[in-house]
């Protein structure tokens, strides 16, 4: 027994020696192996980051990278009107943006953001295994960082070569700068879908507002848009945004971002949402005349990329009343001229409902919205009887009264001189026809409508302060989006009288007074030179007055008189008085320019005006007052020029005159102002231009109405009837709780009693005498101009 026992020891230690020499065999092999595995996977990494390397670019530009931004002009009360951009992007520093947003992004795109170095090995390890189920690629699982080397350097392709050029870009982008600052570039650089780009254009676009303002609810629906902008819209589906939005905040609680209390309240908060709209453009001649400005200065990249500010001289509740009173007065000009017919015809046999969707798209109406009082829109003739028109609106119907049509005669038609009105609807619509109407006022549960057209006729508006040469408001047209032409700086119009003050003006400079006598009576000028075989001025009312006053004759515009006075001065001396006024236009040396016929802009005539506003001291017009960079650096600033093309006391001088036009002369209608006006109007051959130029001491404005072909406006369409109104309606509103202002006489003006007749001085008592004014240095004597020995010359 104890011998086997002893045989036994030898045995186990043969066997205890075996395992042992198992155990090194097996270590050293998966020793071996791993460490093969382990510099197999370093060389394969190695390989793929030396092969997927190459070509990248280097993050460290980034360190002065720029995304486009937008460029942004503000009105003179730093009231932003309007914007320029490819991509709109409002660049905001992080320590800007609320803790909830920045917050709410982790929570639903990198809660580990903090924690990784540019890639997130369980993020990855995840979307591994949901792609290998799905078959293909469904989820990135990529970081905040990969993200933004993604949008920053590489294509959109769900490809595994661009993962892997994402990934190293990522590491290098946290190797090169911190987690705030890729944060910071990330809220700023991704799309937030509808045109905007980075948080702070989100919060515009989606709610009206700034980040600043945003609540956690608000918050959490814009961190969830990057995933899918469009898909998760609210604008598109409100129901899906809500869903993702509510997914956002439970992610924020989860992590303890928020407190059950701001869960549920954020939970709870509706959709308090803003309006999407297309690029802001509050007034948009004005706007197109500083972005050219811009292009040329800066070049189109910087207009459209480089996130400049505009500071203008803009007044936009100004802008705003222009842009009103030119809609308004032009459409009802244009009724004055009848009705062209519809805009085209639906047959009514397509039945009532396909008719009223037609409308909705044609009127371009959005689910929900109602029809607007006072907008104009398209309908569609259902019915017609022998007092009012039935009519389809698309969202609703409405009925045309007689009375709210009866202007819609046949173009240029007339009835015993004076314009014909229709008796029955029948005489302008028919069943079916396309036309344009205005709502006016619910009524038996429909719309009141009254029967509209797109105007034919144009116009154009420029308002100056003459004391600073800063543009207020511009117009340049009925409908920027139908025609970017700008009348008021691009369309070389004849002025008509309106050119008259000017040559008034080289005429008191040459020592005539508002007194001076010059006779009325007929002239024929036969001069080669002068480009005319025979030419006979005549004065608009078609005869002659006699010894006529300068202040009598520019009150009631009187052509011979003006033309006979130019004779005096010199063609010469005229131009160049217009050209120190701002007139850069051609203008022919001949007599007929004292009548307005060399063609002029309606800002250059404009600007003539603001320096007789203004002391005869003009400053040339400008609508900016500063430029700056994304930085907030000064680029350009706005340094008046000022010149003295004529003395204080002859601005005044003429302004005297221009008053008279107002009070006595064809520019009455503008005394409703009861303030202190001086204007002329302006009326071309034929009626084809149609001015008013007006100003206060305060305020130069002028108005140009016309058509683009040059065709009549038709007949008695004159300055008064056709510019005043819209005019009067701009001054008005803009004056409305205004101070009232007189013009101040300067030093070398005097008062002096004549007998008007004659313009000779009278005694204080003598009957049928006034005052007059004169300058200092040309007093009244005994030779005092008079010209004209009879009533018929000829030269």
């Amino acid at each position: 027994m104890k011998k086997s026992l002893k045989n036994q020891k030898p045995t186990k230690l043969k066997k205890k020696k075996e395992r042992s020499r198992f155990g090194k065999i097996f270590f050293i092999t998966f020793y071996s192996i791993t460490l093969f595995c382990l510099v197999a996977g370093f060389v394969g990494a190695g390989f793929i980051y030396f092969h997927y390397s190459q070509g990248l670019p280097d993050v460290r530009e980034l360190k002065n990278y720029h995304p486009s931004t937008i460029t942004q002009i503000y009105s003179d009360g730093n009231e932003k009107i309007a914007e320029f951009y490819i991509e709109k992007r409002i660049m905001i520093p992080l320590e800007n943006i609320p803790l909830a947003l920045k917050q709410a992004t982790l929570a639903v795109e990198d809660s580990n953001f903090y924690y990784h170095f540019g890639i997130d090995p369980k993020a990855i390890f995840r979307a591994f295994i949901t792609n290998l189920k799905a078959g293909h690629v469904v989820e990135g699982g990529s970081t905040i960082t990969q993200q933004l080397s993604k949008t920053l350097f590489l294509s959109r392709e769900r490809t595994l070569p661009r993962k892997i050029k994402e990934a190293i870009l990522a590491v290098r982008l946290e190797l090169v700068f911190t987690k705030d600052h890729i944060l910071e570039m990330y809220l700023n650089q991704i799309y937030y879908g509808h045109g905007s780009y980075g948080v702070e254009a989100a919060a515009h676009t989606y709610f009206g507002k700034g980040v600043a303002a945003l609540t956690i609810a608000e918050c959490a629906l814009i961190a969830s848009l990057p995933k899918a902008p469009n898909h998760y819209s609210p604008y598109k589906d409100p129901e899906r945004g809500r869903k993702r939005r509510n997914h956002t905040i439970r992610r924020m609680a989860y992590l303890s971002f928020i407190t059950r209390e701001e869960k549920k309240q954020a939970l709870n908060e509706g959709f308090h949402l803003g309006e999407v709209t297309s690029m802001l453009n509050r007034a948009p001649y004005f706007v197109e005349h500083i972005r050219q400005f811009l292009e040329e200065k800066y070049g189109s990249t910087k207009l459209y990329r480089g996130g400049l500010k505009v500071y203008t001289t803009l007044d936009i509740d100004l802008q705003e009343s222009a842009q009103r009173a030119i809609k308004e007065n032009l459409r009802i000009a244009d009724k004055r001229y009848g009705y062209r017919g519809p805009l085209g015809t639906l047959y009514l046999s397509k039945g009532e409902l396909a008719i009223q969707k037609s409308l909705i798209k044609m009127n371009q109406f959005e689910e929900g919205q109602s029809i607007t009082e006072g907008s104009i829109i398209k309908g569609v003739v259902w019915s017609v009887d022998e007092k009012q028109v039935e009519v389809l609106l698309g969202l609703d119907f409405g009925t045309i009264d007689i009375l709210d049509m009866n202007w819609a005669r046949p173009p240029n038609t007339r009835l015993d001189g004076r314009w014909e009105k229709i008796r029955r609807p029948s005489q302008a619509l028919a069943p079916g026809d396309l036309i344009l109407v205005k709502p006016l006022r619910i009524k038996n549960g429909g719309w009141s409508l009254a029967l509209e057209q797109e105007p034919d006729v144009e116009g154009s508006l420029v308002s100056l302060d003459p004391k600073t040469g800063h543009l207020k408001a511009m117009v340049g047209g009925y409908n920027f989006s139908k025609s970017q032409f700008n009348r008021a700086v691009q369309a070389i119009r004849q002025p008509g009288s309106a050119f008259k003050p000017i040559i008034y003006a080289a005429a008191i400079k040459e020592g005539f007074s508002p007194a001076s006598i010059i006779i009325d009576s007929p002239i024929i000028f036969k001069e080669k030179e002068n480009a005319f075989d025979q030419w006979k001025p005549v004065n608009f009312e078609e005869k002659f007055y006699g010894p006529t006053s300068l202040r009598t004759a520019l009150t009631h515009s009187r052509n011979v008189v003006t033309v006979k006075l130019m004779q005096n001065i010199g063609i010469k001396g005229t131009i160049r008085l217009a050209k120190s006024l701002g007139i850069s236009s051609k203008l022919e040396p001949n007599l007929s320019i004292s009548l307005g016929s060399s063609g002029l802009t309606l800002f250059q005539l404009t600007s003539a005006y603001s320096a007789f506003a203004n002391n005869g001291t003009l400053i040339k017009p400008n609508a900016i007052r500063n430029i700056q960079n994304r930085k907030g650096e000064i680029l350009y600033t706005s340094t008046p020029e000022i010149t003295q093309p004529i003395a204080p006391g002859v601005a005044y001088t003429i302004t005297s005159l221009l008053q008279s036009v107002v009070e006595h002369g064809t520019g009455k209608k503008v005394r409703v102002l009861n303030r202190p006006v001086a204007g002329k109007t302006g009326t071309t051959n034929n009626y084809v231009d149609a001015w008013f130029m007006g100003y206060t001491p305060d305020l130069v404005t002028g108005v140009w109405v016309g058509k683009d072909k040059d065709g009549s406006l038709g007949r008695n369409e004159t300055g008064s009837r056709t510019a005043i109104p819209i005019w009067l309606q701009f001054m008005q509103e803009a004056l409305v709780n205004k101070p009232i202002t007189n013009f101040q006489a300067p030093r070398d003006i005097q008062y002096l009693r004549i007998q008007p007749e004659a313009g000779e001085p009278a005694t204080f008592d003598e009957p049928g005498s006034e005052f007059e004014i004169f300058l200092q240095d040309h007093l009244p004597d005994n030779e005092e101009p008079f010209l004209g020995d009879s009533f018929e010359d000829t030269f």
